[in-house]
């Protein structure tokens, strides 16, 4: 009878232990998950801050700010088809990885959709580009630029658009 009840006793404890265990794990993952969370929030706190005042202030990354001005560029006082998409994707497919390039196009689409403005688009995005491109770099967006206008129809304005540009990011005129 003794051994039945120190079996008992012992498995009775072992079901104890394991039981507070498990409260302890669930409440360790209700911890992190809860970090994760807050963490989060204030992630998308400081990128709802920064685009409540222009979706052009909150980038950041010099592709995707490449990719806006091409797309803007090119997009300008016309219907926005796949082939402008296609042509934007093309230019910066050279300069980032294909899953980056579908980010930086999504991105470009609704940006210049919520500015609409082509000169806005400019004067935003070319400080960033100015500061983190070498000349090399700003003479290759040009050449960016006109590869993708040649793939699509563009406004009569695209002249004028890139010389802004060049001026904006400290090139020679023509």
């Amino acid at each position: 009878m003794h051994i039945v009840l120190a079996v008992l006793g012992i498995l009775g404890g072992g079901l104890f232990w394991w039981y507070r265990m498990k409260v302890l794990g669930e409440a360790a993952s209700e911890l992190i998950d809860s970090a994760g969370r807050a963490r989060g929030y204030f992630r998308r706190r400081k990128i709802r801050k920064m685009a409540e005042h222009s979706p052009l202030t909150a980038i950041e990354d010099p592709v995707l700010a490449a990719a806006t001005v091409i797309f803007a560029i090119i997009a300008e006082d016309g219907l926005i088809t796949e082939n402008h998409f296609d042509a934007v994707r093309s230019a910066i497919i050279d300069i980032s990885n294909p899953w980056k390039a579908d980010e930086a196009m999504i991105y470009a689409k609704w940006a210049f959709a919520q500015v609409g403005d082509t000169p806005t688009v400019i004067e935003k995005t070319s400080p960033l580009l100015r500061e983190r491109l070498n000349d090399l770099e700003k003479y290759e967006l040009i050449d960016m630029v006109g590869a993708a206008a040649a793939a699509v129809p563009v406004s009569q304005l695209y002249g004028q658009r890139v010389r802004k540009l060049k001026q904006r990011l400290g090139l020679q005129v023509d």
